[in-house]
């Protein structure tokens, strides 16, 4: 039998422990004469069938009360003196003594069974001390392949034409909020967000990581960038994780334009939410006039503006990350911290391009007001015949990116996020007073564009992950895991693909949670979203599916490698919605574990 079986059949073997001691414990206190105890089973039996995640804090709170009550009175019923002795009655409280002797014998059967059962699962759900997760797949379809390659041959190139190089060091630090108050974050060069790399079509990028952090692994995984899968940055995957003191070097060529954003991927929930993340923007290649006009030598600063790539000339172009620093939302804008991220000037008719990166795990939803906008870009991907509009909100996923583009007008412009006036930017000409956040109707992003999605082919491969919540043992610990197709990281079957193929993906959400969905290593085409096809071609590597919602996504697999794909809600993905997508012959020496150092979520 299979771990996903053994997982599937402890879901059923928990099922019916509830429904029998559900039905014990109402039928055992029915039969009393006591209303009020009836009443509270019953209470108790409803709970028990109605509430479901996620519990809010009341709810919680009024589950404990429910039970520590009923627990209360079922002690002082139980306890209570049987009444006046009489001969009559001595026949029947004897066999009333027989019944309750086999019903307590048969719960304590039951309840036995179900603590063995439980404690066999838990052994034998824990994640051994070194799991190569290659190995661990290789039985998910895949076929032997003479001409195997580790991940470590499939990296970016070494030398290149230009190359822009960058050093970032991971250190802790203390980051003052707009408010004044201080907060102890980890970064990337004692800064939150960390710098923001700016490089242009037809560089290559190097980028050196050195860890100054105190007991924590960290690497740089490129978040919607296509890049090499050897330097794709997951810890026990495609790399370890850089230890404290060491340092690793990332190359990867700059071919596609758009925005994008790096943080680490070791522990990544804790990491990215104390603030190991920054943006990363690949602008178009230099004109050959601009190109001319500067020195042909690479540069070899450290990670700063002076040696990053400046905007694209005459346009205001900024990166905007909204992010929950401390327990405080933030927006910060060109990497630098809130205090400095009101307001940008711009002159009127100026080109406005604002780069909206979510990063935490929750959605946003971004509005401009002052003048009408267009989505060109989605995930590092234009958006054709993108329609302008006036006051539209549109929702960004977790993990996802929205370029926002006007043109200046002579009064002020907000970018919002969540409908708060003091999350965003302003933007403005030099006067006026600032509008209020905008409030019109949510945007579809899917049904934003004209002319509908090309076909992209016949599917050599088609693929479904049912996404949901339900109770698994995880890592040996009963948890309430988010789960795709019943199991959970790292019993979920690996798809395993050829070179070449297309893909046909459906991600059905049965759950009660939005589920931001990220493959890395590729760009999905959307196909459809609950049934009704995509107004225009939208390419997306972060895809927010909503509860009850079914997407239907196409991917080329055109990039080699071992590639997680999991839930950018980060807590999620550390509860058990994390997969791989695996290539035919593509094998990692690398391996996670209680004992590697490597923790790939």
């Amino acid at each position: 039998m299979t771990t996903a079986q053994l997982l599937a059949l402890d879901h059923i073997v928990l099922a019916l422990v509830a429904a029998l001691w559900l039905g014990a414990g109402a039928a055992t206190v029915m039969s009393r004469r006591d209303r009020r105890t009836r009443l509270i089973a019953l209470a108790g039996v409803l709970a028990a069938l109605t509430a479901s995640y996620p519990v809010s804090p009341v709810t919680a709170a009024f589950l404990v009360a429910l039970v520590a009550t009923a627990t209360v009175i079922t002690h002082h019923r139980l306890s209570s003196p049987a009444g006046p002795s009489s001969a009559e009655a001595r026949p029947n409280r004897i066999r009333a003594r027989r019944r309750g002797h086999r019903s307590t014998t048969a719960g304590v059967a039951v309840l036995c069974s179900a603590v063995v059962w439980a404690g066999l699962s838990a052994w034998s759900s824990r994640v051994p001390d070194r799991l190569n997760l290659g190995a661990h797949h290789s039985g998910s379809g895949a076929r032997p392949v003479a001409d195997a390659k580790p991940v470590t041959d499939l990296r970016g190139p070494v030398t290149g034409a230009k190359i822009r190089r960058f050093t970032l060091t991971a250190r802790p630090a203390t980051i003052t909020l707009g408010s004044g108050k201080q907060v102890e974050a980890w970064t990337f060069d004692g800064r939150a967000p960390g710098p923001t790399l700016r490089v242009r079509q037809g560089e290559l990028v190097e980028v050196r990581l050195r860890n100054a952090m105190p007991d924590l692994g960290v690497t740089l995984h490129w978040h919607g960038y296509d890049v090499p899968v050897g330097e794709d940055g997951v810890a026990g995957v495609t790399q370890d994780a850089v230890r404290p003191g060491g340092e690793f070097v990332y190359r990867f060529p700059a071919e596609d334009a758009g925005s994008y954003w790096y943080h680490s991927h070791d522990l990544s929930d804790p990491a990215v939410r104390m603030g190991l993340y920054g943006m990363l923007v690949v602008g178009p290649a230099p004109a050959p006039e601009e190109d001319s006009a500067k020195s042909e030598s690479p540069q070899q600063s450290p990670a700063s503006e002076s040696s990053a790539a400046e905007p694209p000339a005459g346009v205001s172009d900024h990166t905007v990350s909204v992010h929950v620093l401390g327990g405080v939302p933030t927006a910060a804008v060109d990497d630098r911290p809130p205090p400095t991220a009101w307001p940008r000037s711009a002159s009127p008719r100026t080109p406005v391009r604002l780069r909206v990166t979510g990063t935490d795990n929750a959605p946003r939803i971004l509005g401009v007001s002052g003048a009408p906008y267009r989505i060109a870009a989605v995930d590092g991907r234009d958006l054709p015949a993108a329609r302008e509009v006036t006051g539209e909100r549109v929702r960004l996923a977790a993990g996802g990116r929205h370029d926002l583009t006007f043109t200046m007008p002579a009064t002020p412009v907000l970018l919002s996020a969540d409908d708060r006036a003091d999350l965003g930017v302003l933007v403005t000409p030099g006067s006026g007073a600032a509008p209020p956040p905008a409030s019109g109707p949510l945007l579809d992003v899917t049904a934003y564009g004209t002319g509908g999605t090309p076909d992209p082919g016949p599917f050599d491969r088609e693929i479904t992950w049912v996404l949901d919540r339900g109770p698994a043992v995880l890592d040996g610990v009963p948890t309430l895991a988010h789960t795709v197709n019943g199991a959970v990281w790292p019993n979920i079957p690996a798809p395993v693909v050829r070179e070449g193929e297309l893909v046909k993906i459906t991600v059905a959400n049965r759950g009660r949670d939005t589920h931001p969905m990220h493959p890395h290593g590729h760009h999905v085409l959307v196909l459809s979203r609950n049934g009704v096809p995509a107004g225009g071609p939208v390419w997306t590597d972060t895809f927010d599916v909503g509860p009850g919602e079914v997407w239907e996504v196409a991917l080329r697999a055109d990039n080699p490698g071992i590639w997680m794909s999991h839930c950018h809600d980060l807590g999620h993905a550390a509860l058990g919605m994390t997969f791989h997508l695996a290539y035919e012959g593509v094998t990692t020496p690398y391996d996670a574990g209680h004992a590697s150092g490597n923790h790939p979520e």
